[in-house]
């Protein structure tokens, strides 16, 4: 058995499968807590519990990414 493949729930593929996959995470997890900047670190808690790193380096960067990310959809 090849113990060196880590074994990935599919709901931790969607959180780390990109600004996508963190953003719906971080939606989800904003039911559970008073501000958006708790819900942002407790993605972060569960992002790094998977990858071993921060996705981002702070809220502030994060909420630019989500800019960036919406504007993009946006345009279709």
């Amino acid at each position: 058995m090849d113990m060196t493949k880590t074994i990935i729930s599919v709901a931790d593929k969607d959180l780390i499968s990109g600004v996508k996959g963190f953003i719906a995470r971080y939606i989800q997890n904003r039911a559970f807590f008073n501000t958006c900047q708790e819900a942002y670190e407790f993605t972060e808690q569960q992002y790094s519990a998977v990858t071993g790193h921060r996705r981002y380096s702070d809220y502030d960067s994060f909420r630019v990414a989500q800019s960036k990310y919406y504007k993009r959809t946006r345009r279709g």
